[in-house]
């Protein structure tokens, strides 16, 4: 299949189940002093999905004296992924470092990153995720039986998916429930932090966070009470010596190195908050658009139905292959990929195919447009999850959790997590539109609705 690129992802006055999406529109004018700041900054999902439409293989936007290199296809992603010694992550003036600090999602040092990754893979291995498993299905019955209360029950579907997603990581992270930490880690904690990272990206000079403007005030206290939080939990912890066998014990048991040196303070702490600020960020984007298009398509809603109400076959422990539900979730991320780019920079003069990357320009995998590259696509705009069930192409062209070394650790926490929700929700519950319009996706590091938008849950 050939084409172009001429979709974006649907606006607030488009339905979804129309299979037909509405074309990026052009974005505002190069201002020669600024570059295209004002493109990126008013909208940069369109920018960079009207940048894509021409079927370029890369585009090019300056910001300030920052070049960046949007990838928009297949090919030249997996040139970029493949090579992370060229490609690697940005550097140490990254502003998502000043919340995550050297964590696996911010490191810029490629050997201690791989130590770390090292020591940390036991976290999201087989036996960790199985002892995550009833954790998440405390919290998930929790927050069910608060929808069950009425026959119907109207969801302000992004803030529940994000109170519910914080819910789980403070649950499998600390053994604790959301209530324990939410005075400090907040949906609107979070979205501060990630609007102050964000701006400081685009923007092509910002101040120090020294210099005390108000928003570098806000910052501030946020961080340090984030900080306080996180290094009370941990001494807590190691004074006590209690097990609970949670996210936060692998990480104390955690050995970083050949002469089994645990994790200092800083590195734990830096993993919980990217366990915080990324993880469940993404996460609540996922099932946010997951349900919505669940609303738009009855007809696959009853399906994934059909699916979970159906019992494994006596001496089957579970499920062969692929599930109809897996297939939704990753067609879901697929139209609505939770983090729309993926930064990287260029460590040396490099070629992505013929397009030149000069050594510390940032190169941005524009995963909203290679997530629709017709070539790749068939159908590129309409919900089909039957794509999936021989399972999951390669090479760049699916990056909802990134690819190759780089790719993320959390996968399978994030897969268990929806999966387990989506499958009580749709087992409970008829979920459908409240209105005949769907929201109007807002990216910022993560991709959100830009206005809340709401589905009702009929009680079956």
């Amino acid at each position: 299949m050939t084409g172009t690129v001429t979709s974006a992802l649907p606006t607030r006055q488009l339905r979804h189940d129309s299979g037909v999406l509405s074309a990026p529109t052009a974005p505002r004018v190069h201002v020669p002093a600024l570059g295209d700041i004002l493109r990126l900054r008013s909208n940069l999902l369109n920018a960079i999905q009207y940048a894509a439409s021409d079927g370029s293989e890369v585009s090019y936007f300056n910001v300030g004296s920052k070049s960046m290199i949007f990838i928009n296809r297949a090919a030249a992603a997996d040139v970029v992924l493949s090579d992370i010694h060229t490609f690697g992550k940005p550097d140490g003036k990254n502003p998502l470092r000043l919340v995550l600090g050297d964590g696996l999602i911010s490191n810029p040092y490629h050997d201690n990153w791989l130590q770390r990754r090292r020591a940390l893979q036991p976290m999201y291995g087989r036996p960790s995720l199985a002892g995550m498993q009833q954790k998440m299905a405390d919290v998930i019955a929790e927050h069910t039986r608060r929808w069950e209360y009425h026959d119907r029950t109207d969801l302000n579907v992004h803030e529940d998916m994000l109170a519910f997603a914080l819910d789980v990581v403070s649950r499998c992270m600390f053994s604790r429930s959301g209530d324990t930490v939410s005075d400090v880690i907040t949906p609107g904690t979070v979205s501060f932090l990630l609007g102050f990272v964000e701006r400081r990206l685009r923007l092509p000079l910002s101040l120090p966070v020294s210099v005390q403007s108000r928003r570098n005030r806000n910052f501030t206290s946020t961080m340090r009470d984030l900080d306080d939080l996180v290094y009370r939990l941990i001494k807590e912890r190691r004074g006590t010596g209690e097990q609970h066998d949670d996210l936060l014990d692998i990480l104390l048991a955690a050995k970083v190195d050949d002469a089994g040196n645990p994790l200092t303070d800083v590195e734990v702490r830096d993993e919980v908050l990217t366990a915080f600020v990324a993880a469940y960020e993404t996460t609540a984007s996922a099932l946010t658009w997951i349900l919505y298009l669940l609303a738009c398509y009855p007809d696959i809603q009853q399906r994934v139905r059909q699916e979970i109400r159906t019992p494994v076959s006596p001496g089957q422990k579970e499920r062969q292959g692929s599930t109809f539900l897996e297939c939704v979730i990753n067609e879901g991320m697929r139209l609505f990929p939770p983090s729309p780019t993926i930064p990287r920079q260029v460590k040396k003069d490099a070629l992505i195919g013929s397009a030149e990357a000069p050594k510390g320009s940032f190169v941005m995998l524009n995963v909203a447009a290679i997530h629709r590259d017709p070539i790749i696509w068939e159908r590129p705009d309409e919900f089909v999850p039957e794509r999936f069930m021989n399972g999951i192409p390669g090479r760049g062209k699916y990056l909802p959790f990134g690819a190759g070394a780089h790719m993320c650790i959390g996968k399978g926490f994030a897969m268990m997590e929806m999966g387990m929700l989506l499958a009580s929700v749709v087992d409970k519950f008829e979920i459908s539109l409240r209105d005949s319009a769907g929201p109007d996706p807002r990216a910022l590091l993560t991709l959100r609705p830009r206005e809340g938008f709401g589905l009702t849950l009929t009680r079956i």
